[in-house]
C-alpha cells in the first residue's frame, strides 16, 4: 500500500529559476523512496496548466486531482521519483504540500434544558410559551434581530447560496420544497451528496452538512425554521469523513470554482484546514491569507463577487488560534457566542499573521437547534453553526439589496454590530443587527463637513449625510443631528430632529473644533448612526491682513489703515459687522474704538502716539452673536526725529518669555552723543550681560533711537534682545534682574522679570 505524506523535500542544488518549495524533512524521501506526496504545483503566469497536468500524469503512478484556473495551479499525488523531476521544472513557480485537516471535537457547553416536550433522539423540544412557528429555534432570530425581515416574508428568494460540507440528506422531509440548483460530491466524484450505502457504510457522513444546511432551509413545524428557505442552493460534498473527518484542501478549491461556474452569490463553509495527519500544520506565521490554497481561493472568490462566510474554528480561547481559510482578507470569518452575547471559550481568536482583525463577526454558536434526522432536532455547539446563521442572514440582506457587493455586505454588518466602536480579535465587530443592516446597508455616511479638510470656508456650514436606499417598509426615516464642541457630545451647539438629510445652521459657529453625529431611525424601528465625526475646524470670523505680524512690526505713519478678510457667512445671520479697537500694549488700555463698521478696510482718523507699542482688535457681529479677533503681534509707530531727552524704556515683554517670544526687547533714546553703557545686572548688582559697549556697539554712540526694528523685519533690533543668558552664553536662573543705562546726564534702572527656560 502507498503511504501518503504531505511534506516536500527541496533537493540540494536547486537553481534560482526552479520552483520554490515549502520547508520539509530532507530525510523523508531518502528513507522512503516509494513515497507518494500530495502537492499543489503553482505554475508561472506564462505556463499552460494543461501542459503541466499532462507532464505530471506522464510521470507514472501520478494522479492529477485538481486543475485550478483561479490559482493557476495543479494538485496531484506524485511519486517521489517524479516529484524530484518536477522540482527542476522551470514552468513551476512554487510547490507546497496538500493539507488535510483533522476536525477537533469540542467539549459540549454545559447547559440546562427546562422540561421541554421531546421526541426520541431530540434535545431541542418545545417549551410552553415558545414561538408557535420557531419554537426552540427562535434564539438566533432574536439575537440577530431577524424577525422584522422574516415576518415580512423575506426568505432569500432569488439568492444563490453554496454550502460546502460533509454531505447533505436531500431526501429529509424537512427540506421539502427547497430549490437545489446543483449538487456535487467532490470526495467520490459523482452528483449525489447524500449518504450512499456503497460509499459510507461505516460513517454518518451527512450529519454535519445536513445540520448546517438546516439553519438555511429546514422546516420542522413548531421546532425549527430555516432562515433562508427561499434561496436556491448549490450543495458541495467536500469533506472526506472516512479517516477521522479529514477535509482535503483541493476539494474545497475545486468546489469554489464549480460554484462560480454555475453562479453563486454566497458560499457558507463550516470547514477548516490547519493540522495534518502526520503532525505537520500551518504555523501562526503562515496564517496571513497568502499561503494556504483555501485562503488564496477564498480571496479569489471575493474578487469575483462571491461573499464567502467561513468558521473561525473551535480551537480557542488562545490568540492566533484560527484555521484556514479564516485568515483570508475579504471574507467573513465567524466566531461563536452564547445566547447572552458572550464569546464561547472554544471560539478561535485572531489576529492573522499580518495583524488583521479576525474573526469578523460573531453569531449564536451554543445550543443551536439543528436538524439531525427525519423529524429530529438537537442542540449543537460550534462555530460550524454560527457560520450558516450569519450566511443565511446575509442572504436576506442580499434579497433586499441585490446589487450589494461582498465588501458592501460586510460594511452593512460592521455598521450595526455590537462591537463596531472597538472591534477586537476576540469578537471582531461582534454580532450584527441584521434588520438594521438590511434597512441601512450603507449606514449613515457623513458627506459634509468632514475632518481632515483643513479650515472650513464658512462659519455657517450645512451639515449633510446619506443613508442610501431604504426599503419602502422602513420609511419615513427620521434623523437626530447633534453638534458639539467635545467628542463626547456632552454640550450641544445644536440638537435637532429632522427628516431631511441636511441641516443649514441659522447661527454662526464660534472658531475652533466642532464634532457632530447623525442617528437615523426607520419607521420600522431600526437604527443606524454615523458615529462621531470630527473634529472639523471652524475658521476665525475674520482674518486680520495688516499690522498682525506675530514678530511685531514698525511703521512710520501715525494713522495706519487696518484691513481684514471675513469668513463666509450665510444671510441670516450675516452679513458681518465690526467694532475696531486699538490697545496700548504697556497698559492694556483701549485708546481708540470705532463701532458698527461694515467695510473690511478702516483708516484711522486720529494719530497714534509715536514710540509706543499697540495692538488692534476686531469684534465681529453675526446677528446677536460676536467673536473677538486679536492681532497676532504688536506694531510701533516710530518717531523719525531726533530724541529730545535720553530715556530707557521698560523692556517688553515683561515678564518673559511670553506670548511666543523667548527674548525681551531693550529700547533707549540718546539725546546727546557720548559714552554709553547698557548692562543686565542681578539684584546684588553683579554684571551678568553687557550690550553696550560690545561686539555690536562702540562705547561712544551718536544721538538717536536704539532698539527698534525696521519695517516688516520686526519691532525689535535683534542686537538689543536679551534671551536670559549670561555674557558667556550660559543660561541664568529665573528671577528678577535689572537693566541699567548709563549715558551723559543719566543713570537709570528698569526691573526685568525672567521666568526661566
Amino acid at each position: 500500500m502507498r503511504r501518503f505524506f504531505w511534506l516536500v523535500f527541496l533537493p540540494a542544488g536547486l537553481v534560482a529559476q526552479r520552483p520554490a518549495v515549502s520547508p520539509a524533512l530532507p530525510r523523508l524521501l531518502a528513507r522512503r523512496p516509494d513515497t507518494t506526496v500530495s502537492v499543489w504545483m503553482f505554475a508561472r503566469p506564462t505556463a499552460s496548466l494543461d501542459t503541466i497536468a499532462a507532464r505530471v500524469a506522464a510521470g507514472g503512478n501520478a494522479r492529477v486531482r485538481v486543475v485550478s484556473r483561479w490559482l493557476h495551479a495543479v494538485s496531484a499525488d506524485v511519486p517521489a521519483t517524479a516529484l524530484r523531476q518536477l522540482l527542476q521544472d522551470n514552468d513551476l513557480r512554487r510547490i507546497q504540500p496538500l493539507g488535510r485537516f483533522k476536525l477537533r471535537r469540542t467539549n459540549p457547553v454545559p447547559r440546562t434544558i427546562t422540561a421541554p416536550t421531546l421526541v426520541p433522539g431530540d434535545t431541542c423540544g418545545v417549551t410552553p410559551g415558545d414561538d408557535p412557528v420557531l419554537g426552540p429555534s427562535a434564539m438566533p432570530y432574536r439575537q440577530l434581530h431577524l424577525r422584522p425581515l422574516t415576518d415580512q416574508g423575506i426568505d432569500a428568494t432569488g439568492v444563490r447560496v453554496g454550502i460546502f460540507d460533509t454531505g447533505f440528506e436531500t431526501g429529509n422531509p424537512a427540506f421539502n420544497g427547497i430549490t437545489v440548483t446543483a449538487q456535487r460530491d467532490f470526495v467520490y466524484g459523482d452528483s449525489v451528496v447524500r449518504n450512499q450505502s456503497s460509499q459510507d457504510t461505516a460513517f454518518n457522513a451527512s450529519f454535519h452538512g445536513t445540520a448546517t444546511w438546516s439553519l438555511f432551509a429546514a422546516s420542522v413545524p413548531g421546532r425549527l425554521r430555516g432562515i433562508a428557505r427561499g434561496a436556491s442552493f448549490l450543495l458541495a460534498k467536500t469533506e472526506d469523513v472516512r479517516s477521522e473527518t479529514r477535509v482535503e484542501e483541493d476539494n474545497y478549491v475545486a468546489a469554489l470554482e464549480w460554484a462560480d461556474s454555475i453562479g453563486v452569490d454566497i458560499v457558507s463553509s463550516s470547514l477548516g484546514y490547519l493540522a495534518f495527519d502526520n503532525g505537520f500544520s500551518y504555523t501562526p506565521s503562515q496564517l496571513n491569507g497568502d499561503v494556504a490554497v483555501t485562503s488564496v481561493a477564498a480571496e479569489q472568490a471575493a474578487q469575483r463577487g462571491i461573499l464567502l462566510v467561513t468558521a473561525a474554528g473551535n480551537s480557542g480561547p488562545g490568540s492566533r488560534s484560527l484555521v484556514t481559510p479564516a485568515d483570508a482578507d475579504s471574507i467573513l470569518t465567524i466566531g461563536a457566542e452564547d445566547s447572552l452575547g458572550t464569546i464561547v471559550f472554544f471560539s478561535s481568536r485572531g489576529p492573522t499573521a499580518d495583524g488583521r482583525i479576525k474573526p469578523d463577526f460573531t453569531a449564536p454558536g451554543v445550543a443551536v437547534c439543528v436538524l439531525t434526522g427525519a423529524g429530529q432536532v438537537r442542540r449543537e455547539d460550534g462555530t460550524s453553526f454560527a457560520t450558516p446563521l450569519l450566511a443565511a442572514s446575509a442572504a436576506l440582506v442580499k434579497q433586499m439589496h441585490p446589487s450589494l457587493l461582498p465588501m458592501e455586505l460586510r460594511t452593512a454588518f460592521r455598521s450595526t454590530a455590537t462591537k463596531r466602536a472597538a472591534p477586537d480579535t476576540i469578537y471582531g465587530w461582534g454580532r450584527p443587527d441584521v434588520a438594521a443592516a438590511a434597512v441601512f446597508p450603507g449606514g449613515v455616511t457623513a458627506t459634509s463637513p468632514l475632518p481632515g479638510a483643513g479650515l472650513l470656508t464658512t462659519i455657517t456650514p450645512t451639515f449633510s449625510w446619506t443613508v442610501g436606499t431604504v426599503p419602502a417598509s422602513a420609511t419615513p426615516v427620521t434623523y437626530r443631528l447633534r453638534i458639539s464642541r467635545d467628542s463626547a457630545l456632552a454640550s450641544h451647539i445644536a440638537d435637532t430632529a429632522l427628516t431631511a438629510q441636511s441641516f443649514a445652521l441659522t447661527g454662526a459657529l464660534k472658531p475652533g473644533k466642532v464634532f457632530w453625529r447623525v442617528d437615523a431611525t426607520a419607521a420600522s424601528g431600526e437604527t443606524a448612526t454615523s458615529g462621531v465625526i470630527g473634529p472639523v475646524v471652524v475658521p476665525p470670523w475674520a482674518t486680520l491682513t495688516s499690522l498682525s505680524n506675530p514678530a511685531g512690526m514698525v511703521i512710520d505713519t501715525a494713522q495706519p489703515t487696518f484691513t481684514w478678510k471675513p469668513a463666509l457667512v450665510a444671510s441670516p445671520p450675516g452679513p458681518l459687522s465690526y467694532d475696531l479697537f486699538v490697545q496700548r500694549v504697556a497698559t492694556g488700555s483701549l485708546d481708540f474704538s470705532f463701532a458698527n463698521l461694515t467695510d473690511t478696510t478702516f483708516a484711522l482718523p486720529v494719530p497714534l502716539e509715536r514710540n509706543t507699542a499697540y495692538r488692534w482688535l476686531l469684534v465681529a457681529y453675526a446677528a446677536n452673536d460676536t467673536s473677538l479677533i486679536r492681532s497676532q503681534g504688536s506694531f510701533l509707530v516710530v518717531d523719525l526725529g531726533m530724541p529730545t531727552s535720553t530715556l530707557l524704556y521698560q523692556n517688553f515683554p515683561n515678564p518673559f518669555p511670553a506670548a511666543g517670544r523667548d527674548s525681551t526687547c531693550l529700547w533707549f533714546d540718546l539725546a546727546l552723543a557720548g559714552s554709553v553703557e547698557l548692562d543686565i545686572l542681578d539684584l546684588r548688582g553683579n554684571l551678568v550681560r553687557r550690550f553696550v559697549p560690545g561686539p555690536d556697539f562702540p562705547g561712544v554712540l551718536a544721538p538717536g533711537r536704539y532698539g527698534r526694528g525696521s519695517g516688516s523685519g520686526g519691532i525689535c533690533d535683534p542686537r538689543l534682545m536679551w534671551d536670559g543668558r549670561a555674557g558667556n552664553g550660559h543660561p541664568l536662573p529665573a528671577g528678577v534682574y535689572l537693566a541699567k543705562l548709563k549715558a551723559p546726564g543719566l543713570l537709570v534702572f528698569k526691573r526685568i522679570v525672567f521666568r526661566g527656560k
